[in-house]
């Protein structure tokens, strides 16, 4: 009911890494992974379709977009996925197993989900699950605060699920503080820092909070357009909060 269609010549992607980036709290995902794709100008390779999506399509630079897209760099064996509509609860497990199952199929190395969390206190954290427990000792390295116990949600947390019971791709969540009723670069700009230090690869955020308006613009008109389009969608819609 979901599939993706690729238009890269590469057949595998072996050494990957897979960053997602699903609208959440304060879009710190969305916002991230788009700032990935503009900084390092990387290659749109595909994009998924179902008639279980709304009927929208994205418009940047003037060019139309499907609003779930693929991209990646040969440089830094980096792939991107990312949405710019909110997807209802169906939607959520169908996409999930289907991006787990092609990342195991196409040799990914790992997958990195980025969102944000509530803010318990002033915003200064970034936190960290892993479905690997050897990579637990990592996360003093690069300042993310383990969560010892809670629950997650959205297909960040089906991916982990998918990973911890046994998958072939091992999947690390990286959730900033963030504040939920907007879109927060602040907090896309912290865990673009913990996923800089995690990846080994240069990820300026200067510009992020002043580019992040910009990108408010675009992200933002096209969720909206989205929560409009699917009116015949009844079921609940996920975001990317967790709880402690």
């Amino acid at each position: 009911m979901i599939k993706f269609v690729l238009f890269d010549k590469k057949s595998k992607y072996n050494g990957y890494t897979m960053v997602e980036g699903f609208p959440g709290y304060g879009l710190v995902g969305t916002i991230a992974v788009n700032f990935l794709v503009e900084k390092f100008k990387m290659e749109l390779i595909g994009y998924a379709e179902s008639v279980l999506f709304p009927p929208i399509i994205a418009i940047h630079n003037n060019t139309p977009l499907p609003p779930l897209r693929i991209y990646k760099s040969d440089k830094y064996k980096l792939l991107i996925i990312m949405s710019e509509f909110v997807m209802s609860m169906k939607t959520v497990h169908l996409m999930s197993d289907l991006l787990y199952q092609w990342s195991e199929d196409n040799g990914i190395r790992r997958m990195v989900s980025l969102g944000g969390i509530s803010i318990t206190g002033k915003q200064d954290e970034v936190f960290g699950i892993t479905s690997d427990p050897k990579e637990l000792k990592l996360f003093d390295k690069f300042g993310v605060l383990p969560i010892k116990e809670g629950a997650t949600t959205g297909i960040n947390a089906l991916l982990l699920q998918k990973a911890a019971m046994g998958g072939k791709v091992p999947v690390l969540s990286l959730l900033a503080e963030a504040k939920p009723d907007y879109v927060d670069p602040l907090g896309a700009a912290m865990v673009l820092t913990s996923l800089s230090d995690y990846l080994g690869m240069p990820i300026d955020t200067s510009e992020l909070v002043k580019e992040a308006m910009v990108l408010e613009g675009k992200i933002r008109k096209n969720i909206d357009a989205a929560k409009k389009s699917e009116g015949t969608f009844k079921e609940p819609l996920t975001g990317g909060g967790m709880y402690a």
